[in-house]
């Protein structure tokens, strides 16, 4: 079958309605069926459906949606969440996704009783295009979320030092030609998501990792914004402990069984606290720095920016301070 990447690529940048129904073939690991973006997307829909019935539109909690390219701090803000006493859970809506692309089935996501906030992790990529174009709110509410339950969290990186933890995390795994057009698949979703957000009245707030350069400014305006500033403590942002290692048994998220090839021991470092943690780009070619340096990426990464400084009113020296 002929490579789908520059389709792909073409039809994301266009935000062209044809792309959910691009072929997308197997590359016999990750995903095993040639399918579409439309049909993986129907079948985690009716999974959830099966998941979330019997409820009404007033039993959902409060889900806040945490999603962006992988490696941009994701886990940390999940752990986030835990140690604010929300429910968090990794990628369940995703999970349901990697059985369809494996030839499997995946399980319902049962939601807590008596939980009044959750926080989901479910990120873009890396290892198929499916992964980096999926949009899991659109499964959410088309499996019945209310859209005003539902907050979009859109996390973002530092372009390089994005690309460059890819680089190393899945070189191995799908060779860095992949790596790299699955980074920019992602990164190009950036705009497909703000522009269904803004036609489905979805509330967003944008809160890239930098913004962890001042953890007690800036998350004390985020919890504020999403309308959930009573669980902000000051205290939950140091001293995790095994709370902030995902592999522990004492971990505060809800992690998922994920099908065979997904599972990867470690690839998840663990964590005492919330804040930056500066990363030094050293595995990417001069060709690949080019992608990351690319107007296409480096202008999504800035609409992050300009968004949080504007939605978390930061002050001038503040945003200064963490985007300089």
């Amino acid at each position: 079958m002929t490579d789908p990447y520059p389709l792909l690529h073409r039809l994301a940048a266009a935000d062209d309605d044809a792309l959910t129904s691009v072929a997308l073939p197997p590359d016999g690991r990750y995903q095993v069926v040639t399918t579409t973006v439309d049909e993986v997307t129907a079948q985690i829909v009716g999974t959830l459906r099966d998941g979330f019935a019997g409820r009404g539109p007033a039993d959902y909690p409060l889900l806040v949606l945490g999603w962006g390219r992988c490696r941009v701090g994701s886990t940390a803000v999940t752990n986030l969440f835990g140690m604010a006493r929300a429910a968090a859970y990794y990628q369940p809506v995703k999970t349901i996704g990697r059985f369809a692309l494996t030839g499997g089935e995946g399980s319902p996501w049962k939601l807590p009783d008596g939980e009044p906030v959750l926080f989901a992790k479910e990120m873009a990529g890396p290892y198929v295009p499916f992964e980096a174009l999926f949009n899991p709110a659109r499964c959410l509410v088309e499996a019945g979320w209310p859209v005003d339950r539902l907050r979009l969290l859109v996390l973002d990186r530092q372009p390089r030092a994005s690309l460059d933890s890819w680089m190393a995390k899945w070189e191995g795994k799908i060779g860095r030609q992949r790596v790299v057009e699955n980074f920019v698949l992602s990164t190009l979703n950036y705009a497909r998501m703000r522009a269904w957000a803004a036609a489905e009245g979805l509330a967003v707030t944008h809160f890239p990792y930098e913004c962890s350069r001042a953890p007690q400014e800036t998350v004390s305006r985020l919890f504020d914004r999403l309308g959930i500033g009573h669980l902000y403590r000051p205290e939950m942002l140091t001293g995790w402990g095994a709370a902030g290692d995902l592999n522990s048994d004492q971990s505060k998220i809800h992690n998922p069984v994920e099908p065979e090839p997904y599972v990867v021991p470690g690839l998840h470092g663990n964590a005492d606290e919330y804040r930056f943690r500066p990363r030094s780009v050293t595995v990417l070619t001069d060709a690949e720095l080019a992608v990351a340096d690319s107007p296409e990426v480096v202008e999504s990464y800035q609409v992050s920016v300009r968004s949080c400084a504007q939605e978390l009113d930061l002050p001038a020296p503040l945003r200064d301070e963490i985007f300089g």
